[in-house]
């Protein structure tokens, strides 16, 4: 029987801080690069050929982005959505109350706001995509930990053998796009890269998202069934499969650095391994800016479009790496003061707040009652 408390969000003494270090962990990466693929330059320049940039510190800042973050934070923010999925999912497991109807509910309005992200604010949203892959992850909610591997596993693989390459621009019509994007982003105004953030997503963003989408399923699988097996709620248990893992992703990694899923996987298991709740009470501004993930994330899109594009100061194809990377670290050690402070005062950020009144269908509490914190667990 459906109970009040059932349809509540979870509180803070609920949750676990070592997955909000994570999420913060990897909201890092996202943020540098996006700054990077989206903001800086063309993302269709950066697909068909890097500029080449002279400056020893430019070059640096390259390397580190390529072998560091690129495609592994968005690899651990896949992960890490599907551990969400299974966590809310234990939470109804016990009262018999269907959860289905309330995940579709749940993600029927993050693609609202990836749709408005996407096209009114930055077109390389990736909230819509996890709607979609949330909505096809509901049929396997039931399923054991081993059932939820093997699909993510043959998620994962099927690119491999299916061929589900995007079909994006290339030749003289790429090199016209990346053209007029220097030019609208540049010199625009906002309703000119309104008009052509609409033509980019269709032409690009979505091929590249459909591309993408198998491997993001399988990513959420292995996150809900890490869930299930209890590696993250108690890593301190499963300390020889992390260290395989950590082995694993590594050697892996080293070999296949096309693979940006084995050295995610070598992130992760390295972090559970030396995040111990006694350490996590250490990081007390990565897992709040964890917290507050999607708040940052969309704050990021327009502190970034503001720095960057014509309406604001313009800086679109005048910057190079490392002063990019500069800019990117400057906004996430703000948003780490700024979501310590906020959640010192209320229990969800703004956005957060937003999506739970959504899909719960009645305002929510927004205030921190009683000074109350999140107890490490």
């Amino acid at each position: 029987m459906k109970t009040d408390s059932m349809w509540e969000p979870a509180q803070p003494a609920e949750r676990y801080p070592v997955i909000d270090i994570l999420r913060g962990i990897a909201l890092f990466g996202v943020l540098m690069v996006n700054l990077e693929t989206g903001f800086r330059l063309p993302l269709l320049e950066l697909i068909h050929n890097h500029p080449v940039e002279t400056a020893w510190a430019d070059q640096l800042a390259n390397l580190l982005m390529l072998r560091l973050l690129e495609f592994k934070a968005i690899t651990i923010f896949s992960f890490l959505f599907g551990v969400g999925i299974a966590m809310q999912a234990g939470r109804f497991a016990s009262s018999g109350v269907s959860i289905r109807g309330f995940l579709a509910r749940r993600f029927g309005w993050l693609f609202v706001l990836g749709t408005v992200h996407m096209f009114l604010i930055w077109n390389g949203d990736i909230l819509m995509l996890y709607a979609v892959c949330g909505l096809l992850l509901l049929p396997s909610l039931g399923l054991r930990w081993q059932a939820l591997a093997v699909i993510g596993a043959v998620a994962m693989a099927l690119p491999e053998f299916v061929e589900i390459a995007p079909s994006i621009p290339s030749g003289a019509a790429a090199l016209a796009e990346i053209a007029k994007a220097r030019d609208v982003y540049l010199n625009g105004s906002i309703v000119s890269i309104l008009a052509y953030r609409w033509h980019e997503a269709w032409a690009l963003i979505f091929p590249l998202e459909i591309s993408i989408l198998f491997r993001t399923v399988g990513l959420m699988h292995w996150g809900m069934a890490a869930w299930r097996i209890g590696i993250l709620r108690e890593p301190e248990l499963h300390r020889g499969k992390l260290l395989a893992a950590l082995a694993l992703g590594t050697v892996g990694g080293s070999l296949y650095p096309s693979t940006p899923s084995l050295l995610a996987l070598a992130y992760v298991s390295a972090l559970l391994l030396l995040l111990t709740p006694a350490r996590a009470a250490w990081l007390p501004g990565l897992a709040a800016t964890g917290r507050m993930a999607l708040t940052n994330y969309l704050v990021q899109s327009i502190v970034l479009g503001f720095i960057f594009y014509g309406y604001g100061f313009g800086l679109f194809g005048r910057t190079g790496s490392a002063a990019g990377a500069a800019i990117g670290v400057a906004i996430y050690l703000a948003q780490i003061q700024l979501s310590r402070w906020w959640l010192r005062h209320f229990q969800f950020g703004p956005f957060e707040w937003l999506w739970r009144a959504l899909t719960y269908g009645r305002r929510q509490p927004m205030r921190r009652v009683g000074g109350a914190h999140f107890r490490i667990r």
